[in-house]
């Protein structure tokens, strides 16, 4: 197992208590981390900080830095979303006050036409921000904490959403409609020889598509990375990586086939999912996996794993960039520093 050296960059200087989330564009620029009293930081890629905000008292739980506009970013305070201009941030340039509870994330489609915020009280308000007015509310699915969503690969209008329900959401937000509803605590019914896994349940706390919308990645409280195949209208889950012992934090794709993964176990773990294309196909999930596709799951788990990094900290939230040919993961922990190490 490879362990981050003196290689790695501290941000370090900017937050005074637990970095929740971090963000940046695809070359590392213009990064912005949030976290715990309502800090926010902007930084660069040598680990410099150029401003620090605090723009109210509760907890910045989620930043999203515009990719279509060169200075506009996003964050998400208690049940508040700002959005900054970098070249004036005296004061933010919208204000969106729709939640009723403390929302998780907010996630911005390729186009940047509307923004998604998941919140405490189940309900994913969904922004059209080209208007400045609350476009739908997703409601009565989630029975318990929103903790994240995804927007869908050149599908405009579905939108995917996972919770502390351990359900996985497959919306059409236009309508809105349900278009599919996954209970990974089914999906997930593993059996009694991983006990490790049988502690907690399958939450869902964070989601990732790949570049291509090939797949989607759920990361799980029982530690695992659950892959779903989004190539067709209804999507389907394809196989279940086994890498960590405890909860998975973050789930991020790098590229079309790799990703990491990262938890409460301090590791970040690195897959690559071109591996699962030798392996015989997926068989067909019921309600309860067979011990031999858990076994076909440990096995492309263990082609798939291409390395494992100890980190010194349970990790909150990580974001990945390329800087010319080299790539680079931004870890954001329960520490008031952020680390940078390549990839």
């Amino acid at each position: 197992m490879a362990e981050g050296g003196d290689i790695n960059i501290k941000f370090t200087g900017g937050h005074t208590d637990s970095a929740l989330c971090v963000d940046c564009k695809a070359d590392g620029t213009r990064i912005v981390s949030g976290g715990e009293d309502g800090e926010v930081c902007l930084w660069d890629r040598n680990g410099t900080l150029l401003h620090k905000l605090h723009p109210q008292p509760d907890d910045c739980t989620s930043v999203w830095v515009s990719k279509m506009s060169d200075n506009l970013f996003y964050i998400a305070c208690g049940t508040e979303v700002k959005s900054f201009d970098d070249r004036n941030l005296q004061q933010s340039v919208e204000n969106f006050e729709f939640n009723e509870e403390e929302i998780n994330q907010i996630v911005l489609d390729e186009k940047e036409h509307h923004l998604a915020a998941c919140d405490d009280s189940g309900e994913v308000k969904i922004i059209s921000l080209q208007e400045k007015r609350l476009y739908k509310t997703l409601r009565r699915k989630h029975t318990n904490i929103c903790s994240t969503a995804c927007f869908r690969y050149k599908k405009p209008w579905e939108i995917l959403t996972g919770g502390m329900d351990c359900n996985l959401i497959h919306w059409d937000f236009s309508r809105p409609k349900c278009m599919n509803q996954f209970n990974m605590q089914e999906l997930q019914d593993a059996p009694s020889d991983l006990g490790a896994y049988m502690v907690n349940p399958p939450f869902v706390h964070h989601l990732s598509m790949s570049p291509d919308g090939k797949y989607l990645a759920c990361a799980l409280e029982n530690g695992f990375v659950s892959v779903f195949d989004t190539t067709k209208k209804n999507i389907s889950e394809s196989l279940t990586l086994h890498g960590h012992t405890q909860g998975v934090s973050q789930v991020v794709f790098i590229s079309e086939k790799k990703l990491v993964s990262s938890g409460n176990d301090c590791v970040i773990v690195e897959w690559d999912l071109d591996q699962i294309e030798a392996d015989p196909p997926p068989m067909e999930a019921t309600n309860g996996h067979t011990s031999v596709l858990h076994s076909r799951n440990a096995q492309i788990s263990e082609n798939c794993r291409v390395q494992e990094i100890q980190h010194h900290e349970k990790i909150n939230w990580l974001k990945y960039f390329r800087n010319g040919d080299n790539g680079f993961v931004i870890v954001a922990d329960q520490s008031a520093e952020l680390t940078m190490m390549p990839l």
